[in-house]
């Protein structure tokens, strides 16, 4: 039995947030982490996707470039050589990673599966493992549907495509949410013929309206297939085709690819953790349980990040972490309930927002005030030729404090920032409007829907 002050299971953004403050207060600490670290961010998520993204919008704007008035003669996208690169720049961030973790003295690594033996012991191969702090961070990974079929199929996963030798002509994705948005506009900027298939009656159906149905009409514009409202019978395969069989607007229909991608959401990876053993809690979907300040339920036993479900932002677990770590080392009490968590999207325009939408504003009883401008109107994104696009703020009418901000345009997941930094501070559109504001910039676009008030 090996006594730690804190072990901490799942080493990624999450956990490692724990793990370094901790060591660096002298705690003797277990990190336990059964893949890479690093997490799904670094690994299989934020970055090598983003950065196959890039490669694949350079593209994009290479063929583009004509509107600005120069001519590009060939263009060929070299899959292998955007993997190749791709690799290399997680191989570096995860390495960083693991080697400042083997050089900390008062950090044990355990590259292994644990699980739970009562609620402050842990085995990890065999070996029993224990403290009277654990905090749990082993996160989520890709969800697959109950669909007939889909298990006789080799599918790929948001993982998994990103390490295929070749990119195939035709790609049927099942899922219509954030991943599968991003995934589907890189996919067909390099060439392959995408159809998106969801069963909500629109896209990212966790978004407003209006942007679902913007997203909806960029896409047409790339020659993405939509097939929103799409029940999902059955998945088979012949020869080297992968056919959907599916009920759309009471209509029988069958759609075919020569790969399958499924971008259906997400599930934690709480299930080989023996939870029970310990007492702590999920929901129905497997989540664990925890009140504002992260308590499981179970005294010493905490869980942050993804694998506590809602939002899955890496920048969400980041602050978990930050949030977490004050309260075990300095005694600070800082709550998770009403923080401001921002989200971008990073198709091409790029989506975004933070606090307050549209859907908040029809379930809420009080009066909003909506303030709308487009990109058409920004002299940056004129000059760069990339107008598509619009803000909206969400205000209260007296005050004219900001309570949220949704925007689809060039570089959104930037400009929401300032948006979130005047809420933080507890701003007005006011102070929007007094601002000044560099010209020409795209930031500039808050300064010009606050004066559309």
């Amino acid at each position: 039995m090996k006594k730690y002050d804190l072990i901490v299971l799942g080493g990624g953004t999450a956990g490692l947030g724990v793990v370094f403050p901790a060591a660096g207060e002298g705690w003797k600490t277990a990190l336990v982490e059964p893949a890479y670290l690093g997490g799904t961010c670094v690994n299989v998520g934020c970055i090598p996707s983003k950065t196959l993204i890039s490669s694949a919008n350079a593209a994009r704007h290479v063929k583009m470039a004509s509107v600005l008035g120069v001519e590009a003669e060939r263009i060929r996208a070299d899959w292998t050589r955007m993997v190749e690169r791709k690799d290399q720049i997680i191989t570096k961030m995860r390495n960083g990673t693991l080697k400042s973790v083997e050089k900390n003295d008062n950090i044990d690594f355990y590259p292994h599966e644990a699980s739970f033996i009562d609620s402050h012991t842990i085995s990890v191969q065999g070996e029993h493992l224990t403290a009277k702090k654990i905090v749990i961070a082993t996160g989520a990974r890709s969800a697959v549907p109950p669909v007939p079929g889909l298990d006789d199929i080799d599918y790929l996963t948001s993982t998994t495509l990103m390490d295929l030798d070749k990119l195939p002509d035709q790609m049927l994705i099942l899922g219509g949410g954030i991943v599968a948005l991003e995934f589907a506009q890189m996919l067909v900027r390099l060439g392959v013929e995408v159809t998106v298939i969801e069963r909500a009656e629109r896209l990212a159906a966790n978004l407003d309206p209006e942007i679902s149905e913007y997203v909806g009409e960029f896409f047409q514009k790339e020659g993405i297939r939509v097939l929103t409202g799409s029940d999902v019978k059955k998945i088979w395969q012949e020869n080297h085709s992968i056919f959907v069989d599916l009920v759309r607007e009471n209509k029988k229909q069958s759609v075919s690819g020569d790969r399958l991608l499924v971008a259906a959401g997400r599930t934690p990876n709480t299930d080989r953790l023996n939870l029970d053993s310990a007492g702590i809690r999920t929901d129905k979907r497997g989540y664990i349980e925890v009140d504002e300040y992260f308590r499981t339920g179970v005294s010493g036993v905490w869980a942050i990040g993804d694998v506590t479900g809602g939002m899955m932002f890496t920048h969400k677990a980041w602050h978990d972490s930050v949030l977490l770590a004050n309260q075990l080392l300095k005694g600070e009490k800082r709550t998770a309930r009403g923080r401001l968590v921002p989200y971008a999207v990073f198709t091409d325009p790029e989506i975004a927002g933070v606090g307050m939408g549209h859907h908040d504003m029809t379930r809420e009883d009080r009066e909003v005030k909506v303030i709308q401008s487009s990109y058409s109107s920004s002299a940056r994104a004129k000059a760069m030729a990339r107008t598509d696009g619009f803000i909206t703020l969400y205000t209260e009418p007296d005050s004219g404090k900001i309570l949220g901000v949704q925007m689809v345009g060039p570089e959104a997941g930037e400009t929401v920032h300032e948006v979130l930094a005047m809420m933080r501070m507890g701003g007005t559109v006011h102070d929007l409007q007094d601002m000044m504001h560099i010209h020409p910039t795209l930031a500039e676009m808050v300064n010009i829907v606050a004066l559309s008030d």
